[in-house]
């Protein structure tokens, strides 16, 4: 048995396929930039090994859609972009239609584990492919926080006895290159008299600021719970502090390679119920005004 993971990094795609011990059997990647274009050609890749279960990337996250009931509305929910525009997470997933048994992933804001009032104005508490790293690392730890750092996000979560209580996702920690968290005022008048799009809140972030505030988060929850702080990502070893270990792939691809493995009969189905969710990224915002949004994304 095969089962096979795609971590969709801000500059590569990284593709990882285990067995049903969860050992790896392969691993490549391939730079996002050439995705959009490639996506075909990848998916073939996948398919010639024919794998029982693929966990997709998934963006922001939907609770385990299979890939024959992808809708346009579904991949605006992953992307929160305009669904007929070519980008490579968009375009993989289409050309992924004709993979057997592949399916989407929560993020954390879909997860059952998070009480509902974390979750209030928020929907990147940590994309799907956070989820994923986190169950990599649930296989060895019971409870642990997980500061990734990529090449430009960076994330926070938080596992107590198998299952994620809290996270803080990349649009929001200020990361290597993301602005992260956005002020009220600013916001304000970016839309007052310019705009906010996806460069707004995707560059030029302040990551001394931030790697300080995921130091203090971290810490106080390993202080809490007396649990480690294990720091995943490539630029895992640009952070001073907690556990880092050594691998030679990236923890999110083959975390989606060991979902797979867990939904259909692997050697982790045991730790299924860490996935345990429901709904779509945009259902817990209350903002004033959030209606219209709602009655666009219904016209999709």
């Amino acid at each position: 048995m095969i089962f096979a993971g795609v971590d969709p990094g801000s500059r590569t795609y990284e593709f990882a396929f285990v067995d049903e011990m969860g050992r790896i059997i392969k691993f490549f990647s391939v730079p996002t930039e050439l995705v959009s274009k490639a996506s075909s050609t990848l998916v073939k890749a996948i398919s010639d090994l024919r794998p029982n279960g693929v966990a997709l990337p998934s963006g922001h996250g939907l609770p385990f859609k299979r890939i024959s009931e992808i809708t346009n509305r579904d991949i605006f929910l992953m992307t929160l972009k305009d669904p007929d525009i070519d980008g490579p997470l968009r375009n993989f997933i289409i050309s992924a239609k004709l993979l057997h048994n592949a399916f989407t992933v929560p993020g954390v804001i879909e997860l059952k584990s998070v009480d509902e009032n974390k979750k209030i104005n928020l929907i990147d508490m940590g994309t799907a492919d956070k989820v994923a790293s986190a169950f990599f690392y649930r296989t060895m730890y019971d409870s642990f926080v997980l500061v990734e750092v990529g090449s430009s996000f960076s994330s926070f979560l938080v596992v107590i006895d198998g299952k994620v209580v809290d996270g803080l996702g990349g649009s929001i920690m200020p990361g290597v290159n993301s602005a992260g968290f956005l002020d009220g005022e600013v916001a304000y008048l970016l839309c007052k008299y310019s705009k906010i799009n996806k460069d707004t809140i995707y560059t030029r972030g302040n990551w001394a600021r931030g790697l300080k505030l995921l130091q203090i988060l971290s810490e106080w929850y390993s202080a809490q719970y007396k649990i480690p702080i294990i720091i995943s990502g490539n630029k895992k070893w640009e952070v001073p502090f907690g556990i880092k270990h050594n691998f030679k792939f990236k923890e999110s691809s083959v975390g989606s390679a060991y979902i797979a493995n867990a939904l259909f009969g692997g050697i982790f189905r045991n730790y299924v119920n860490f996935l345990e969710s429901a709904g779509t990224p945009i259902d817990y915002v209350r903002l004033k005004g959030w209606e219209e949004i709602i009655s666009l994304i219904k016209t999709l």
